[in-house]
């Protein structure tokens, strides 16, 4: 998938966490890290101000404010799913959304995720862990960073500076498979530096990001693509997690 249009199927996560009046939207103050610090980033720790070695011996932050993302599915006419046991269908090809047992995926399985995201300033990078319930059972999932300088999002992407999967670039750690009761978790440091699709990332994205997304999606298909989300058609976006420093 061409890095344009990556990031774009994205957008559905971002309108729905910066409009305050969606439903969807955390509370303005929710999901904000306490370690509102800036930090200097530089080759090693040695030419880092000491912001960053408190940040560094800081617990982790936990983000409990999970944002499903409705943009991205329809009923079988095209429509936004409006009743719990709608059939749901991706908005990109109109392909049924199943589940890894064959059958299509509800309203109400689609929305019922729920988790939280703890993240950590390490030496290395930053460190997300997700700790998810109520996934589509046996499900795909890739996690990915959305980074956005200030002031923030808005409709023309012209704030948006990274984009790219949560750990090694290739794409090998932002990957699980849901368990067969719908649990899932993973865990995975993001380094400074170049990301998978787009732009860059800092050294800490909770401080060094204005503002910073974690985005889940599952895999229609029920494989990983690598460094991309995948071809249109076999992923959807399906909650997130919002960080503003």
């Amino acid at each position: 998938m061409k890095s344009y249009a990556s990031f774009v199927i994205l957008a559905g996560l971002v309108v729905i966490g910066c409009a305050s009046e969606s439903p969807l939207a955390p509370d303005s103050t929710a999901g904000r890290s306490p370690l509102t610090a800036r930090v200097t980033t530089g080759p090693d720790l040695n030419g880092r101000s000491n912001s960053y070695a408190t940040l560094l011996s800081a617990s982790p932050t936990r983000n409990n404010n999970i944002v499903h993302v409705p943009l991205f599915i329809r009923d079988a006419n095209g429509q936004p799913p409006a009743t719990p046991g709608t059939a749901l269908f991706e908005t990109r090809k109109h392909n049924p959304v199943l589940a890894p047992d064959g059958h299509q995926v509800t309203l109400a399985e689609f929305t019922a995720v729920d988790g939280y995201a703890t993240v950590q300033c390490v030496a290395p990078g930053t460190h997300a862990t997700l700790h998810l319930h109520r996934l589509i059972p046996n499900g795909v999932y890739s996690i990915w960073n959305l980074v956005f300088k200030a002031p923030g999002f808005e409709p023309t992407f012209t704030n948006l500076i990274g984009f790219g999967a949560i750990g090694s670039s290739s794409g090998t750690q932002n990957t699980f498979r849901a368990s067969a009761s719908g649990e899932g978790d993973v865990s995975a440091i993001t380094a400074p530096g170049s990301l998978s699709v787009l732009g860059s990332i800092g050294a800490c994205a909770m401080t060094d990001s204005f503002e910073w997304h974690l985005v889940g999606v599952y895999h229609i298909d029920g494989e990983s693509h690598g460094a991309s989300v995948g071809p249109d058609g076999t992923a959807v976006e399906q909650f997130g997690f919002i960080f503003k420093a």
